[in-house]
C-alpha cells in the first residue's frame, strides 16, 4: 500500500510537532554510551522521514545516511537540512528497508517511530534486519522501536481527530484502526483535509499496515537475522521494564 503521499509528507512535520526529536536522540547516544565499544562515527537512519532524527545527529557530529520510501519524504529532508553546513549534510536516498543498498558499512543503524512496524509478515521483517545487518559493521548497534503487543492488545488502539491550525486555515486529520489479532497488524486509516479559510484545498486517505510485536518473537526475529539483543525497555527509556501500559518498546542490539 501506498503511504506518505506528498500532501500527508508536506503536513507531517506540523502533524507531529510535539514528538521530542531532540529527547529521542539523547536516549540513542545514552544506548551507544552503555553498549557500544566506541564512539559511531557513521550512522544510517532506516525509514529517516522528514529527517527528525538524521538531522539532528548530523548536528551532533555523525555523519549521517538517511534513507526512506517515500520520494516525498525524502524531498521534505532534504530541503530542511538545507539549513545546516556543508560538513553536517547527510546524504539521502530513496529505498526499501528490505533491499536499500549504500553501498558501505556503518557503525549504527536507527529504525525509529516504529518504522519496522512497516515490515508486517516474518520474511519481510527477516529480508529488512538482514540487509539493514549486511550494512553495518559487526559489533555495530542497531536501534529500534516497536509497537509493544501486549499494550496494543490490552488498551486497544483509540479513533482520534485532530484539528490544527496553519496560516491562513485549518488541517484535520482523523485516524481509525482495525486489528487483525492473528498476523499481529493493526490497519490504520488516516484521511486529511486541509483547508485554507473554509475552502477546501487538499484532501487524501491512506492506510497504514503496522506490525506490532511481542518481546520473545522480536528477540528471535533478530537472532535469525544476524543480532543480539542488549537491552528491551520501555520506550523512551533504556531501563523501564515493559508493562501492558507500555505503547512502544525499545531496542537495542549488537550486530554479531
Amino acid at each position: 500500500m501506498s503511504v506518505f503521499n506528498s500532501l500527508y509528507a508536506g503536513q507531517y512535520d506540523q502533524l507531529y510537532a510535539e514528538k521530542n526529536y531532540l529527547g529521542e536522540c539523547d536516549l540513542i547516544e545514552a544506548a551507544v554510551k552503555r553498549h557500544a565499544g566506541s564512539h559511531p562515527a557513521t550512522l544510517v537512519d532506516i525509514g529517516c522521514g522528514t529527517g527528525g532524527h538524521a538531522i539532528e545527529l548530523a548536528k551532533r557530529g555523525y555523519k549521517v545516511t538517511g534513507v526512506d520510501l517515500s520520494p516525498s519524504m525524502i524531498e521534505q529532508a532534504r530541503q530542511k537540512a538545507a539549513l545546516l553546513t556543508s560538513g553536517e549534510q547527510p546524504a539521502w536516498l530513496c529505498g526499501d528497508a528490505r533491499d536499500f543498498d549504500t553501498g558501505m558499512t556503518f557503525d549504527l543503524g536507527i529504525m525509529m517511530f516504529a518504522v519496522i512496524g512497516y515490515l508486517t509478515t516474518n520474511e519481510d521483517v527477516l529480508k529488512g534486519l538482514r540487509n539493514i545487518r549486511r550494512q553495518l559493521k559487526t559489533g555495530a548497534l542497531f536501534v529500534c522501536d516497536f509497537w509493544y503487543g501486549p499494550s496494543v492488545l490490552s488498551a486497544r488502539p483509540a479513533d482520534r481527530v485532530r484539528t490544527l491550525p496553519t496560516e491562513g486555515g485549518r488541517v484535520i486529520r482523523a485516524s481509525s484502526t482495525t486489528l487483525d489479532v492473528v498476523n499481529h497488524t493493526a490497519d490504520v486509516t488516516f484521511k486529511l483535509w486541509t483547508l485554507e479559510g473554509d475552502r477546501l484545498t487538499g484532501e487524501t486517505t491512506e492506510t497504514h499496515r503496522l506490525r506490532y510485536y511481542f518481546p520473545q518473537e522480536f528477540a528471535l526475529l533478530l537472532s535469525q537475522a544476524g543480532f543480539t539483543l542488549q537491552s528491551m525497555s520501555g520506550f523512551p527509556t533504556l531501563d523501564d521494564p515493559l508493562t501492558e501500559q507500555t505503547w512502544n518498546a525499545f531496542v537495542v542490539a549488537k550486530a554479531s
